[in-house]
């Protein structure tokens, strides 16, 4: 089987939730990579490995590629994360209230 190919719009995706959910612990309104998994039921390691990957795209994988699609919305509905900025990279990080 052919290894999956990570495609650019994916990886910029992925490196925006990172950096969103980066800023909303350095902020507190997360307390840590670690209690955000807990509390939305995703694989902590998973999301470890991708977060380093994420920094220093010259990290080998772990077999994990992709987030998950639903940790997206999370950022969205309970932190007012831009869903423009986070998919398409367009208008600032936060939607305005």
């Amino acid at each position: 089987m052919d290894p999956k190919i990570i495609r650019q719009q994916t990886k910029e995706i992925q490196n925006r939730f990172f950096q969103a959910l980066d800023l909303l612990i350095e902020s507190g309104k997360i307390k840590s990579l670690q209690s955000f998994c807990t509390d939305y039921g995703l694989h902590r390691p998973k999301y470890s490995n991708l977060r380093t990957r994420s920094k220093d795209q010259s990290k080998a994988g772990t077999g994990y590629k992709f987030i998950d699609l639903d940790s997206l919305s999370y950022l969205v509905k309970d932190f007012g994360v831009s869903s423009d900025w986070l998919l398409i990279g367009s208008g600032g990080m936060f939607r305005k209230n």
